[in-house]
């Protein structure tokens, strides 16, 4: 028989479709999965191109030959709202695929996630997701491993690994933008070390922002230590020090941090600052001051990350160590 005949058929991903029809991946995903409207015009586009290029749904896609097999999955530190919405997505696609999740959490120790990523390693895996803690440096073990990995919300600075997320650069700027619409002129930005990779593309997106836009300005940077418990005394040390009118928090959790300190320092929102942060988290809809957000469309990321772990535990051709970035796109909600 011959190479021709033998070949396994490559799965048809949403990257494909989206590359048919000239689509963000992400509108292709919101058809797909159906978790937000599209016109009917991309949609018949979308589904026109699905039927062409012959792609199946979970549901109805035959099980990868590592079903009832297990996917590694290493996040940075589960108790961000962002990675238990995450997890969750992962295993729910994993699960319709015949397959289970080994989840390990990192909790923002470096040695810790060394330990997860040679644990995962030594067992009988059929691929790996991780959510990595320091951008710097690419382990060793990853970089020569040929077990398929894909990397999530956070990347390295060298890699050869395919990466799913947001542009983190872009969606500082959108941010930083939606608040000189709301009028504000004098916009600080509260983060993390920039050895995190997505704190990092959002403090240069910030700052390019204020070079561009208003270059008289010098812009005004928080860098906080994960989990020391003097951030909420530097955030107010900040806010007070400055004269803001808008502030951007790197994630969630800052802006928790920050609205405690705002209202400790009796700065009303949205009378005297305007505040955004990133992902739509549920206590932020019990706040009585409006907070707008970058919106993240985390569910469609988890998905799309088991996605192209699945082809390439499929098509066992497909070389999972070739730089590839997949970036979905944000959208601002407006408070």
């Amino acid at each position: 028989m011959s190479k021709k005949q033998t070949a396994r058929k490559k799965s048809v991903t949403m990257q494909d479709i989206a590359n048919e029809t000239g689509v963000s991946i992400t509108t292709v995903s919101h058809v797909i999965n159906k978790t937000r409207h599209v016109n009917s015009e991309t949609r018949s586009l979308v589904l026109d191109a699905m039927n062409r290029l012959e792609y199946s749904t979970r549901k109805t896609r035959k099980r990868p030959a590592a079903a009832e097999g297990i996917l590694g999955v290493i996040v940075a530190d589960i108790r961000e709202d962002y990675y238990v919405a995450l997890v969750k997505a992962i295993e729910t696609i994993a699960s319709e695929n015949g397959l289970s999740i080994l989840l390990c959490d990192s909790e923002m120790d470096p040695e810790k996630e060394e330990k997860n990523i040679h644990t995962i390693l030594e067992r009988d895996v059929s691929g790996m997701i991780i959510a990595p803690i320091d951008s710097r440096t690419f382990p060793r073990e990853l970089r020569e491993t040929s077990l398929p990995v894909v990397l999530v919300d956070r990347q390295y600075d060298e890699h050869n690994r395919t990466f799913v997320g947001i542009n983190n650069f872009e969606s500082s700027v959108m941010a930083y933008r939606h608040l000189q619409n709301k009028g504000c002129s004098r916009i600080g930005f509260i983060g993390y070390s920039e050895h995190v990779y997505t704190v990092r593309k959002r403090i240069i997106g910030y700052k390019a922002s204020v070079v561009e836009t208003t270059p008289a300005y010098q812009p005004q940077v928080l860098k906080l230590h994960y989990d020391k418990e003097d951030s909420f005394s530097r955030i107010a040390r900040f806010i007070t020090e400055h004269d803001f009118d808008g502030l951007i928090c790197a994630t969630s959790d800052l802006c928790y941090e920050t609205i405690s300190a705002l209202h400790e320092t009796h700065i009303r929102i949205p009378e005297d600052i305007q505040v955004i942060t990133y992902d739509d988290n549920k206590w932020l809809d019990y706040l009585k001051y409006p907070v707008s957000v970058v919106s993240q469309p985390t569910a469609e990321i988890g998905a799309y990350a088991v996605e192209k772990l699945i082809q390439y535990i499929e098509s066992p051709e497909d070389d999972p160590r070739i730089k590839t970035e997949v970036f979905f796109e944000v959208s601002i909600i407006d408070r």
